[in-house]
């Protein structure tokens, strides 16, 4: 359980994007414009959907304990389907 959890179960139930948006923020290291190119987006819709992660779920990537929760959350969610 958890944010990503709910966070992962809503991208199911409502085909949400968040999840994928927030790992590849991670996985860019937090460079916007290259996770915005990797996910074909423009910045402010990354940056609009890390924004709406946050509200809805509760990720605050300010956090360092939160990225790092976040990051091996999606990552396992990635390996498990």
């Amino acid at each position: 359980s958890g944010p990503v959890h709910t966070m992962l179960a809503h991208a199911r139930a409502h085909g949400s994007r968040y999840g994928e948006s927030v790992a590849a923020h991670l996985d860019a290291f937090g460079d916007t414009a290259t996770a915005a190119r990797r996910l074909n987006v423009h910045p402010n819709t990354l940056r609009y959907r890390l924004r709406r992660a946050g509200e809805l779920f509760g990720v605050d990537l300010a956090d360092p304990a939160v990225r790092l929760l976040a990051d091996v959350g999606l990552r396992l969610g990635r390996l498990t389907g």
